[in-house]
């Protein structure tokens, strides 16, 4: 067709070889070299130049590559034809973008057979001159870079050392994801000192070192760390929940992971003087004695067995809360730490197997109370707000109305630990000294006990726990004992002993498995030393 244009183009009209250049048959300048008289060339421009702007405006709103290229060829002087050839551009960029994306022989050939004077035609031939490497690279194995390197020596020599190191690299770190162990991530770095996930190997050692020692640390002892620091680690995926279960048990680990913070327990001024007609029970503890949670089990206990009535005082919010720690049932958590300057006074009643009732004021007193008495027995500066509480805690023991009950609060193995500079033991033996000094064991001190808490700690058979707890005291504490013993004899105290405690199984710190046997023993021996209401005492002291 284009042949016959050509040779008949001196007797074509200009309109029929404007309509055959538009349809893309035939270029002017290919009608100029086939000798087109010059008044026809200029009869062809002038009647395409009156078309060209409606043309333009259909390539753009066709917006393809064949309506730019026809626009090219059409007016290949036009107007618009540098921006026709930047869309032409756009649309080889955009399709050698996607054949390299795709390398294959069919896609390399079919960018070729769309632009055959394309931008891309001399990288698109090379990569079809070397078909085996772009097989090689589209596999992506070690075999197959082996193979192309057989078949091909001495091409891609370099890049094909490098991509087989990146393979083993991936290959030997996957394996050491899948075995997951500290050994397996050494190895890893001992095969690639700077692969490419050498610093992720190195992170996954730290954190499995930590992991190891953590777990370590719960196996050799459950309370080692509390359940909020568990928590913690297994949100930093230092350790998982499936660690804990193993550790503690699937029951203990659900019981650690739904654990919240318990509220602060309520503080109050304590009142000036007790009330009176009632069996005053003193509990003494240096901080972290276990002394709260010892109160709290005594208060739950009695309440659910049914024989606790709580009395208007100064610190029933208080009595009230530590009522509500331990259950009979289900896991237990243990209150936030007591405030170290608080007292508190809890007035009670209760009932014994003949339903009397025994009225008892339980007094928590400050931990504090063994700093103070230190700094004043060793005439140190007492701040006010101190020597206050403590006349406070002395105005109370030194009251003759009632009669009294003292226990001393320790737990088990803490006798070295420190408080403000000074051991546990020694706070207990300057204590021990300044109530022998104030005079506070008298003849209303109707028994004196060291309640030997967490004694669940005792690697022993339940029942050798009180002859364990009597050894812990005696042989770890000996001038506290010593001293307390003398004294009491002096004074005629008719009951001195040491009493194992445990409030049952106590794990992760905060949390316990509620065991009452102690805490009833406690309870026992509370009732057995008061006077029921309307007994014999009970009306001489009235």
């Amino acid at each position: 067709m284009k042949d016959k244009i050509l040779n008949g183009c001196k007797s074509i009209p200009v309109k029929n070889l404007v309509n055959y250049i538009k349809q893309g048959k035939v270029s002017l300048s290919e009608l100029i070299g086939a000798g087109l008289p010059d008044d026809k060339v200029q009869g062809i421009r002038n009647l395409m130049a009156a078309e060209e702007e409606s043309s333009w405006a259909e390539a753009k709103n066709q917006d393809t590559l064949e309506s730019y290229r026809l626009y090219v060829s059409t007016y290949p002087e036009g107007v618009h034809v540098d921006e026709a050839h930047a869309k032409v551009d756009y649309y080889d960029d955009f399709n050698w973008n996607h054949t390299k994306q795709n390398i294959s022989e069919t896609s390399l050939n079919a960018y070729l057979d769309k632009f055959p004077d394309g931008k891309h035609v001399s990288e698109c031939n090379y990569l079809l001159s070397d078909l085996p490497w772009l097989k090689a690279q589209e596999i992506n194995t070690i075999a197959a870079y082996e193979e192309y390197k057989i078949n091909n020596p001495g091409k891609h020599t370099s890049e094909i050392v490098q991509l087989i190191n990146d393979l083993n690299d991936d290959n030997d770190w996957e394996n050491a994801c899948l075995m997951s162990s500290t050994d397996a991530y050494r190895r890893y770095l001992d095969q690639h000192p700077n692969g490419k996930h050498a610093y992720e190997a190195q992170s996954k050692i730290q954190a499995s070192a930590g992991h190891d020692i953590f777990i370590d640390e719960l196996m050799e002892d459950p309370n080692s760390h509390d359940a909020r620091e568990i928590q913690t680690k297994v949100g930093n995926n230092v350790i998982s929940w499936e660690d804990i279960a193993q550790v503690f048990g699937e029951d203990k680990k659900e019981a650690i992971k739904a654990f919240k913070l318990p509220s602060p327990l309520p503080e109050k001024n304590p009142p000036t003087k007790l009330q009176g007609n009632s069996t005053e029970v003193y509990f003494w503890g240096t901080p972290s004695s276990g002394k709260t949670c010892a109160l709290g089990s005594i208060i739950s206990n009695a309440q659910s067995m049914g024989i606790l009535e709580m009395l208007d005082c100064s610190g029933k919010d208080y009595m009230t809360r530590l009522s509500n720690i331990f259950g009979k049932e289900g896991f237990c958590t243990f209150p936030d730490s007591t405030s170290v300057e608080n007292i508190q006074e809890m007035i009670l009643k209760l009932r014994d197997k003949k339903s009397r009732q025994h009225k008892l004021t339980l007094i928590d007193l400050a931990g504090e109370l063994f700093r103070s008495a230190y700094f004043k027995r060793n005439s140190l500066f007492l701040s006010q707000d101190k020597a206050d509480t403590l006349d406070i805690a002395l105005n109370y023991l030194k009251d003759s109305r009632n009669e009294k009950i003292h226990f001393f609060v320790v737990e088990y193995g803490a006798h070295d630990n420190e408080w403000e500079g000074l051991k546990m033991v020694n706070y207990l033996d300057n204590m021990i000294s300044f109530l022998k000094k104030e005079n506070i064991f008298r003849k209303s001190t109707v028994g004196v006990y060291v309640l030997v808490t967490k004694c669940d700690k005792i690697q022993c058979p339940i029942e050798e726990r009180p002859k364990m707890a009597f050894e812990y005291v005696t042989q770890k504490m000996p001038s506290f004992w010593n001293n307390l013993e003398s004294t009491c004899k002096k004074a005629s105290v008719g009951d001195l002993k040491v009493l194992s405690f445990s409030v049952g199984d106590v794990f992760a710190k905060n949390l316990c498995k509620f065991e009452g046997a102690d805490t009833i023993k406690v309870i026992g021996k509370l009732i057995t030393k008061t006077d029921a209401e309307g007994g014999f005492w009970d009306w001489l002291r009235q």
